[in-house]
This record gives structure tokens, C-alpha cells and sequence, in this order.
């Protein structure tokens, strides 16, 4: 394994495994690193006489990590999270609003007017120097993300927490039961009939959420069909084959198209808490600081 000490050139070839990591393949992290297939696959044959161990599987099969190349790469991403956290806390520390900010929020939820989307807004006006990372992300792998420090903080849907991070409640959205042209559920009014289709209606699971505990509605339905994002229940639930839950916010794309209706008159809308989510025990720089500050004012 590498020594005590890391030279430029070795966290040179560790980015360069990571971003073919992240790529999937040599050929797709070309565009990232802007040099050819075959100067990335001397690199990384490079970092693995480095390590001496064989990072990776590539050739007519495709690109596969090793069980070592797994953990070189999460060590790698614990590395530069660090180096990272390192940059923003000498930024915080000159009381300078300059560095970093990366958050990951849930996925399709530009559709909602949020505490968020108005913090980022204020946030930018404030902190123009600060470069900002989001990215969109089912709720299972925001926390993921927050708790190998590829992300600093994270907002979403979360019913299950994990040890090692804090959630903060910053308010709630609705979201509804859907059907689509298509489903018998579609056209009827009559609540008794609307009771009976249900009972035969195939369900679409979300993968991220214990549902049961959540949708009551959903117990005892049959399903056949689960996504682990809300773009992935609003695909089934256009087949015009499954009924699901979505943001109404999102919904109404399709309701207003007329290819979409709540079910039952919204009877089956449902509160969800929105929530930010940081990793516990760390000390987080003025830049995190003053965007926390911000979503929680506009939350308030």
C-alpha cells in the first residue's frame, strides 16, 4: 500500500481512479479528465503497481471494480472530503464567506417552491464568491452521500434515520395518490366503486420509504412494480397501470394536461416532513453555517 506520505503525483492517480470510477468506464471519464482512454488506463494501471493490488476488470465485458478497488475508492473519497473540509474551515476561519458548499436534495423538486430554493436564492446574492455542488438524490443515498462527506448537508423525505447524522424538520409538502388515463380508478366518481378498484389496483412502491408505515392506504394492495426515485413512480403510474403517491407540486404537470388525477378527491393526501440532514459531531465553517441559517429562516 502507499506509504505514510502522499506525493502530488499519487493523489493525482487517485482522482484519476475516481472519476473512472464515478464514469463508469474509461471511456466516459475521458470528457471529465480531457486526456484519451489509453493515457486513463496507463494512470490507473499506474495507481495499481502503486498499491500493488488490482483495482479494476476492463476489457469486452465492461468496467468492473475489484473488492480492493471498492475500498481504494471510498478511501479515496474519505481523502478528499477531507482535503475539502480542510479548504472550507481555513475559508471559515478568515470569517469570509469563500469556498465550498455542496447539498444534495431529493430527487424532482424543482417543482416545489421550498425553503430551500429560497435560501439558495438569498444564499447566492450574499455569497457570490462560494461555489456551489448540488445534486439530486433519492433520500437512502443523501444519506449515504452526507455520511461519507461527499456531501455536507442534505435535505429530503427521511422516516428512517441512521446513527451518526442529525435531521432537522424545515416543514412539510403534500404529497397525493395518482392515476392515469388509462386506469379504471381514472374516470370514477362514485366512492364506493373508487373503495372496491382500489382493492384490486396494483400498487407502485417506493423503494426509499417503509410504506406501510407511511401510506396506510397501501397495505393489503398488491404490487408488483417499485422505483427508487419519484420520476421512476410517476413513469408507472402514466402506464395508466398502477396507482402511486407523488408531490402534488410534481403531479400537477400531468393533472393539468389532463393525464393524471388524484384519487378520491384527494382524500388520500398525506403530510411529509422535509428534513436537513448533517453529519453529527462535525464543526461546520461560516459558508455551511450561513446557508443552515437561511433554509431554517425561510422554513420558520
Amino acid at each position: 500500500m502507499l506509504p505514510p506520505s502522499l506525493s502530488k503525483a499519487d493523489l493525482h492517480l487517485l482522482f484519476v481512479f475516481a472519476t473512472v470510477v464515478e464514469a463508469r468506464g474509461f471511456s466516459a471519464a475521458q470528457i471529465e479528465l480531457n486526456v484519451s482512454p489509453s493515457t486513463i488506463s496507463r494512470q490507473v494501471s499506474d495507481l495499481e503497481i502503486r498499491l500493488g493490488v488490482k483495482l479494476c476488470q476492463r476489457g469486452r465485458s465492461g468496467f468492473r471494480l475489484t473488492e480492493k478497488g471498492d475500498l481504494v475508492y471510498r478511501s479515496a473519497q474519505r481523502l478528499f472530503a477531507s482535503v475539502r473540509e480542510f479548504s472550507e474551515t481555513i475559508d471559515g476561519s478568515r470569517d469570509q464567506l469563500v469556498g465550498n458548499l455542496s447539498v444534495a436534495v431529493i430527487d424532482n423538486w424543482a417543482f416545489n417552491v421550498s425553503p430551500f430554493s429560497r435560501a439558495l436564492q438569498k444564499f447566492i446574492d450574499i455569497a457570490p464568491e462560494v461555489t456551489i455542488e448540488l445534486f439530486s438524490l433519492a433520500p437512502d443515498d443523501i444519506e449515504m452521500a452526507v455520511q461519507d462527506a461527499r456531501v455536507t448537508l442534505g435535505i429530503g423525505v427521511f422516516h428512517r434515520h441512521k446513527p451518526g447524522l442529525l435531521y432537522d424538520s424545515i416543514g412539510f409538502e403534500k404529497v397525493g395518490l395518482y392515476c392515469a388515463i388509462g386506469h379504471p380508478l381514472f374516470h370514477e366518481r362514485n366512492d364506493l366503486k373508487i373503495q372496491g378498484i382500489l382493492k384490486k389496483s396494483l400498487y407502485a412502491k417506493r423503494a426509499y420509504l417503509k410504506e406501510r408505515d407511511v401510506a396506510p392506504i397501501s397495505r393489503g394492495l398488491a404490487t408488483n412494480a417499485h422505483a427508487h426515485q419519484i420520476e421512476g413512480i410517476a413513469h408507472l403510474i402514466l402506464t395508466g397501470r398502477y396507482i402511486g403517491y407523488l408531490p402534488k407540486q410534481l403531479a400537477n404537470v400531468w393533472v393539468r394536461e389532463g393525464r393524471m388525477r388524484s384519487v378520491g378527491k384527494d382524500q388520500f393526501d398525506l403530510p411529509t416532513e422535509l428534513k436537513l440532514v448533517k453529519k453529527r459531531s462535525v464543526e461546520h465553517n461560516l459558508v455551511v453555517k450561513t446557508f443552515e441559517d437561511l433554509v431554517r429562516t425561510f422554513s420558520a
